[in-house]
């Protein structure tokens, strides 16, 4: 059917919209009312009393809740919105035995400072530091707060909650931010592949064997009051555990030069991959660990004209977990990433062709051909047909 994308739109210049000239609804329609013809005998009785069963069916089925219906495959992505890693290519990793100790670290700090209940001990260890340092007398930028803020938090924030022990009063906010304090376990699960946010996302690794790309992500940042985007693909996904509490986090390697050509064209270079040992060397514009949950999916495209350059995309359209989606606006919040802003004011206007929704004047129906030099055509006229050859 690909060429019907060659002469379909010419096809409607010409004769209008498509239900006005096209069989193939008909067609279709034809196939499925044959399945109905039990009695050939009596087909149209058959076709009439299949019909009106469907569409009692139909209606009936309107009002049943039903939780799992015979013969029908269930999705395997079904319900794991929240957060749910593929068995195929699952396994554990013990940091230690694998000198992972610096990407562990550097994992264990990103999720601890982008989870809500732990953010009051974050911003108490900066005013901390900014005191500790206003008292010796000394001159520090907010950069140079930060930089030691990420040395020391998770050091501070075990020692600061070994001073409130928990017992069996504590409640459970308290006792998930005292097990979070304690910091990850060391033996942790790595998954090839991971459900989360509407998306599944591979690593590149698999990647590399799949007909799918599914590596590419994007991720929303704000330094100060900025914001900006960045595009990267999935190297690595951890499931950091917390006293049972599981906490994914994709390490992905960030791209750069990127630049913004026009509204939904945006280019970059995303750099080849180094040693995953070297994760205490990266610098904080391109810290690698991210939460699972705060990433969309996209899609890149090599161009042509420079390989070395790719082009990104939104991410596709997914519907994984959508079984508690009632409304329009519930599907709408999952997937489907905008690439661009759309409240940028210093973008200079644009134009959209708009589609014609009038009929063309003169015979914009008639046939491609009348007009062909030494074509042999009939008209029809009171008694048959004559042939008339121009």
């Amino acid at each position: 059917m690909v060429h019907l994308l060659v002469h379909i739109v010419e096809d409607i210049i010409q004769l209008g919209p498509t239900f006005l000239h096209s069989m193939m609804p008909f067609e279709r329609m034809n196939g499925v009312i044959k399945g109905y013809v039990r009695n050939r005998a009596r087909p149209d009785g058959s076709i009439a009393k299949g019909f009106l069963t469907e569409e009692c069916i139909s209606f009936c089925t309107s009002y049943l809740e039903i939780e799992n219906p015979v013969g029908l495959p269930v999705n395997r992505h079904l319900g794991k919105l929240a957060g749910w890693g593929h068995r195929d290519g699952s396994r554990e990793m013990h940091v230690d035995f694998k000198g992972r100790i610096a990407d562990f670290e550097r994992a264990n700090l990103v999720a601890l400072q982008h989870i809500d209940v732990v953010d009051p001990w974050v911003v108490e260890h900066k005013t901390f530091i900014a005191k500790t340092y206003s008292d010796q007398g000394q001159q520090r930028t907010d950069g140079d707060i930060i930089k030691e803020h990420n040395s020391t938090f998770t050091r501070w924030f075990k020692d600061k909650m070994l001073t409130y022990p928990i017992d069996e009063d504590s409640s459970a906010e308290e006792k998930l931010i005292f097990a979070l304090s304690q910091g990850a376990e060391h033996n942790l699960m790595t998954f090839q592949a991971y459900d989360i946010n509407g998306y599944t996302f591979y690593t590149e690794e698999k990647d590399m064997k799949s007909d799918y790309q599914n590596s590419g992500v994007t991720m929303e940042s704000y330094t100060g009051d900025v914001k900006q985007r960045y595009y990267g693909k999935i190297e690595e996904i951890w499931e950091l555990s917390y006293a049972g509490e599981n906490v994914p986090m994709f390490r992905v390697r960030w791209a750069k030069n990127v630049i913004k050509e026009d509204r939904h064209f945006t280019t970059m270079v995303i750099p080849e991959a180094k040693s995953k040992t070297a994760g205490a060397k990266v610098t904080a514009k391109y810290e690698p660990w991210v939460l699972a949950s705060q990433v969309d999916q996209c899609f890149f495209i090599t161009d042509p004209q420079k390989p070395s350059r790719v082009v990104v995309r939104r991410g596709k359209r997914s519907i994984i977990g959508m079984d508690g989606a009632a409304n329009e606006l519930d599907f709408d919040q999952y997937g489907d990433p905008k690439m661009e802003d759309d409240d940028d004011d210093d973008e200079e206007p644009y134009t959209t062709r708009r589609s014609r929704t009038t009929l063309p004047k003169g015979r914009p129906f008639k046939r491609r051909s009348l007009g062909v030099p030494g074509l042999n055509y009939s008209t029809a006229r009171k008694k048959g047909k004559k042939i008339v050859k121009r």
